[in-house]
């Protein structure tokens, strides 16, 4: 007899399933940190731009997205990134999108402003989401 058996292929297709079952929900916590981490150094990074624009332009007012040279998004959508500025301040924020908005409730929309404040809208701690 050679070959598999039915009953082999739906044993191997069990397990398989138990395997994915328990290490999808063990993997979540991961990759919602990773892009968080990924938002925080974005925020950074254009916090760094809005300085050197205010260098420039001596306010922040004018400064976009478009003019820093930055996407409107993180990575692959997974923050939408925004900018409020005035003449002498500004706030940066990254809201989360689709999987990340569902399963980043502690920490939500990040915020970060031009005194470095570091900010958030949701049920945890600053430095847990920082």
């Amino acid at each position: 007899m050679n070959g598999f058996h039915l009953i082999e292929l739906l044993a191997t297709l069990v397990i398989v399933s138990i395997l994915a079952f328990i290490s999808v929900p063990l993997y979540t916590p991961y990759l919602v940190q990773a892009r968080r981490m990924e938002a925080t150094i974005t925020l950074s990074k254009l916090a760094i731009a809005m300085e050197q624009y205010y260098i420039e332009h001596h306010t922040y007012r004018g400064a976009t997205l478009t003019t820093l040279h930055f996407p409107n998004q993180t990575g692959k959508n997974h923050y939408q990134l925004a900018i409020r500025n005035h003449d002498n301040d500004f706030t940066l924020l990254a809201t989360p999108h689709g999987f990340q908005a569902k399963h980043d409730l502690a920490c939500n929309v990040l915020t970060l402003n031009s005194n470095g404040e570091k900010g958030m809208t949701g049920t945890g701690k600053v430095e847990e989401c920082w």
